[in-house]
Order: C-alpha cells, then sequence, then structure tokens
C-alpha cells in the first residue's frame, strides 16, 4: 500500500450515522492551501461516534457549491462546511445553502450588533461589506461568532432531515464553533457515546509483515475496525472503538491492545499519543541520560523530530548537520584520511561522527547517521545505503547499516526512525 493510503479491515460494527466534510475555497482547489480543517473535522466527528463517508472541496463557484451540497445532503445525516462565510464576493456558504434548499436569506440584526461591536473592541469601525455576514438562511440557527464571522446550523425538509452546519474557514473559529454549537447536535444524533482510535506506532517491519501478524488476531473483534497506515517512519496499525464513554472504549480496547503488542514484540514503540520521539526523550529523561546527534544524511531530521516533543530540553544535548566531507573535517574533527579512504558515506565514518559528537557535547549518549538518500547514487554506493551508529555511555559503538528502500523523503525518514529505534531498544534494555 502507497505511503499515507488507510486500507480498512471491517468486522461487525454498529450502524452508526454518517457525515460529510464540504471544504470551500477555489484556492484548496489549486493547491495553495492544504485542507487541515477537514482532518480535525473528522477526528473530532469520529471521536463523537459519527462515521465520515465523504470529503469534497468546492470551489467558489455558487452553482457547483450548490450542488455539492445538495448531493452530498441525500447521501448522508450530517453535513458540516467549512468556509467561506467571510464578507468578500468569493464567500458564497450562504447563499449556496439557501439556493441548494430553495430558501431566502434573512438579515439578523443582533449578527451584524455583534460584529461591530467586535470590530469596535479592536478599534476598528465595521465595512459596510461586513453586514452581509449576518445574512443567513431561513430557517438557520445562527451560531454568534468567536471572530467576526457567524456560522449556522440547520435541517434539511427531507425524509432522511440532514443537519447541515456552517462554520468559519479560519481554523482556531472553526474550532471554537464547533464544540459550542456542533458537538450538542452530535449528542442528538448519536444519542450519546464516543468513538477513538488506539494506535500502535510499529518501526522496523514491513506493512504486510505487521498485517499478517495483527489481521488474524483481530477478525472476529466485534465492533472494531483495524486499518493501516503506512508512513515514511513507521506502520500505525490501528483500532477504532466505540464505548459509551472514553474510559469504556479504552477498557474494551485494551486486551486487543496488549494482544498486539505481544504479537508484534519489540517492534511496537509505543501506543496511541506514544510515538518513537516521545519514547525516547522519556527513557532518555527517567535514566537522566543526555542525547547528541551528528547527522549526513538526514541533515537534522533526527534532531529536529526530538525538538518537537515538549519538554525535550531536558535530554537533548544538541546537534550537528555535517553533511559535506569539509563539515565532517572541521566541525566535527573527522581525519580528513579516514574520510578519503573510508567514504562520506561509511561504517568507520559513521562511528567517528558518533565518537566526536558524543565528546563535543558531553553527552551520555549519541546518535550519528550516513547515507545516500538519492535521487542518484554516490560515492559508487546505490542510493538507500546508510550507516546509523549509537555511541553509549560507556564510550562503546555499535553500528549498523543496510540498504533502505524508497524515495529520498523516505529513506531520510526511515534512517532516523532506524536509528532512535537503536536507542529505544537499547534504553530499554533489549
Amino acid at each position: 500500500m502507497s505511503e499515507g493510503a488507510e486500507g480498512p479491515w471491517r468486522t461487525a460494527r454498529p450502524q452508526r450515522p454518517r457525515a460529510a466534510v464540504l471544504s470551500v475555497g477555489s484556492e484548496l482547489l489549486l493547491g495553495d492551501l492544504t485542507d487541515t480543517n477537514a482532518t480535525w473535522l473528522s477526528r473530532r466527528l469520529t471521536e463523537h461516534g459519527v462515521e465520515v463517508v465523504h470529503h469534497l472541496a468546492v470551489g467558489d463557484d455558487l452553482e457547483r457549491f450548490a450542488g455539492a451540497l445538495s448531493w452530498l445532503s441525500a447521501q448522508v445525516e450530517l453535513v458540516v462546511i467549512g468556509g467561506g462565510l467571510g464578507p468578500t464576493s468569493d464567500d458564497l456558504t450562504r447563499e449556496a445553502v439557501a439556493a441548494a434548499l430553495d430558501r431566502a436569506l434573512d438579515h439578523h440584526p443582533e449578527l451584524e450588533e455583534d460584529i461591530a461591536r467586535r470590530f469596535a473592541a479592536m478599534g476598528r469601525r465595521m465595512p459596510a461589506q461586513n453586514a452581509k455576514q449576518a445574512r443567513i438562511p431561513r430557517g438557520a440557527v445562527p451560531i454568534p461568532p468567536v471572530g467576526t464571522a457567524p456560522g449556522f446550523h440547520l435541517t434539511v425538509d427531507s425524509p432522511r432531515g440532514t443537519r447541515i452546519a456552517a462554520l468559519p474557514g479560519v481554523p482556531w473559529e472553526l474550532h471554537a464553533l464547533f464544540d459550542a454549537a456542533v458537538v450538542p447536535l452530535l449528542a442528538e444524533l448519536t444519542g450519546g457515546g464516543v468513538t477513538l482510535t488506539r494506535v500502535l506506532h510499529v518501526v522496523g517491519r514491513g506493512e504486510s509483515d505487521v498485517a499478517e501478524v495483527v489481521e488474524p488476531l483481530v477478525d472476529g473483534a466485534d465492533g472494531t475496525v483495524l486499518s493501516f497506515l503506512a508512513k515514511g517512519h513507521e506502520i500505525q496499525v490501528r483500532l477504532t472503538v466505540s464505548g459509551p464513554d472514553r474510559a469504556a472504549a479504552l477498557g474494551a480496547s485494551e486486551p486487543l491492545v496488549a494482544e498486539l503488542r505481544r504479537a508484534l514484540e519489540g517492534a511496537v514503540v509505543g501506543v496511541d499519543d506514544e510515538d518513537l520521539e516521545t519514547v525516547v526523550l522519556g527513557l532518555l529523561r527517567d535514566r537522566g541520560h543526555t542525547l547528541a546527534t551528528a547527522e549526513s544524511a538526514t541533515a537534522g531530521d533526527i534532531a529536529a523530530r526530538l525538538g518537537r516533543v515538549p519538554g525535550a530540553s531536558a535530554a537533548l544535548a544538541g546537534g550537528v548537520v555535517a553533511y559535506s566531507a569539509r563539515a565532517k573535517s572541521e566541525v566535527l574533527g573527522l581525519p580528513a584520511s579516514l574520510l578519503e579512504e573510508q567514504g562520506t558515506v561509511s561504517e568507520a565514518t559513521t562511528v567517528a561522527m558518533a565518537r566526536a559528537v558524543q565528546q563535543r557535547f558531553g553527552s551520555d549518549h549519541a546518535l550519528a547517521v550516513t547515507g545516500v538518500a538519492g535521487p542518484t547514487d554516490a560515492e559508487g554506493l546505490p542510493v538507500g545505503t546508510c550507516f546509523w551508529a549509537l555511541a553509549h555511555a560507556d564510550g562503546e559503538v555499535e553500528v549498523h547499516g543496510r540498504r533502505i528502500p524508497g524515495d529520498r523523503r523516505q529513506v531520510i525518514a526511515r534512517l532516523g526512525s532506524a536509528a532512535l529505534d537503536l536507542l529505544r531498544l537499547r534504553l530499554a534494555g533489549t
């Protein structure tokens, strides 16, 4: 399966209300923006027991927008619209919803007053064109703004009785209005309960290998949806489960999670929020140890991954990106003769880098990596040739190497994970 693709292995499960996320804006179709709102909405809807079955993006065209909304409304019980509620001519959500449902737009003076007050609080006068934001489809319930864009929700006059919720596209505003107005709608649709996804982070094994172990164990687990997400640096085994509340769902899934961890042995680096970087930093902090990194092929990616974890400074002493032979020599102090004889990508060079950066930062441990990330061969070595070394607290260095498959981005991610996982295993005593 290609990276980022998710393939479901479905077992029996109860019927859940279905939802669609409709994202608005030509900038999404032109590739100018990544639709992070759709991802966030899907996660929150799933958590509340709603099955998201459609993601659709539509440009700033009234006829296409209205057509897309009409089609989605006939497919699902809830449509959440993100964007198109601003004051400019290309903000068409209000008009498109009214057109799709054959309703008029009604002006709400209280919304206009609220918008004007928000401008006044910023020391500004509300431009006249912002008054259009106070017009919403007839019969809709307004959602007061937290910025300057009100939302609204309504029910479609049809046998399905589809709910439509329109939220502003600015992420923080969308999040706030979702919590304030959409979450109560979800409780009505589902009757309560939650759905959550348990994630096992697997490193060092291929997707088909992981599936061969996992699928027979999950098959027959009622109410569980199994899927796999292949990322550049790990395989995610995802178990979606439901329950009356979060604690019950977690408790019901825990025996299966534990069984999968045992079956996959040391390849599971963590569960849920325990990704590889978080686990490694936790192990270092628990022991009061520090880490330094010397990176060539990964160009600082290992240190960056660690640095994104809150509290990383307690264990991450620092790092060096020594990409060229000159940097390896002048910054890390590697002998020119070593680089000439062994090459910049080699077992010996990687070991020397680990020792050098450990000494430079005075750290307990050090990781070093070299490799040919591509897209072309280098120094007579094929793309994917990689080495990673770990300098231990006692001064000993172990080194590993193999050819890592994938394109440049995947090689970089997988090499970083191989190095971090080596440290994890040694810190855990395996």
